[in-house]
């Protein structure tokens, strides 16, 4: 394995029912919705997986990850990911949150060395499990995790050595709709202003 590297993880697996049509394909200012957190995972390596079990039509070539264990939701698509990636380092991004940037990951890109696990946090108790920084060290508790039938991303953060950031509207990236994730026609009316 080559820990010099990061693979990207762009996590595709939602049913969209809420929104009634695939959502990561819904044009959003300039680009389709899920390019938005693309570029951001691209900004970094050229080494990503989407994680979906539904084969989307999209122009980049990247590998489509179908979940080896279906049905258990997000934690599902980033066990199969990670087990699949080549790299020690993995960023892991949903293709609904269009207001995520690169600067966010290059300041939890520094507190990877002592850490399985770095997520951010919109604010204390309100964290961000589906976007970070996961290592391939944490696929142990994930197994222990489904061996259990517990699916909660957010309890295997005990299990490993692991950072929560809590954003600081003082950090310059900071945005306070920087994780507004779009599930829904109104979630898309709202952030479309920011997005022109």
């Amino acid at each position: 394995m080559n820990t010099n590297t990061i693979t990207g993880i762009l996590l595709a697996g939602g049913k969209s029912k809420r929104m009634g049509t695939e959502k990561g394909m819904i044009p959003l200012g300039e680009c389709m919705l899920y390019q938005y957190p693309l570029r951001v995972l691209e900004s970094f390596t050229d080494t990503i997986l989407i994680s979906t079990c539904k084969p989307l039509e999209i122009p980049e070539k990247y590998e489509q990850v179908c979940d080896e264990i279906p049905g258990i939701g997000p934690m599902g698509g980033l066990y199969t990911c990670l087990k699949q990636s080549q790299s020690e380092l993995n960023m892991v991004l949903p293709y609904d949150l269009p207001m995520v940037n690169s600067d966010l990951f290059r300041h939890l890109l520094r507190y990877t060395n002592d850490f399985d696990v770095v997520i951010p946090a919109a604010e204390p108790g309100k964290q961000e499990p589906l976007c970070g920084i996961y290592k391939k060290s944490a696929l142990t508790a994930m197994k222990e995790m489904i061996d259990e039938e517990n699916y909660a991303i957010h309890q295997l953060l005990p299990r490993v050595r692991s950072r929560v950031l809590v954003m600081d509207p003082s950090l310059p990236f900071y945005h306070e709709m920087l994780f507004s994730n779009v599930n829904t026609q109104a979630d898309l009316a709202g952030i479309l202003p920011m997005m022109r």
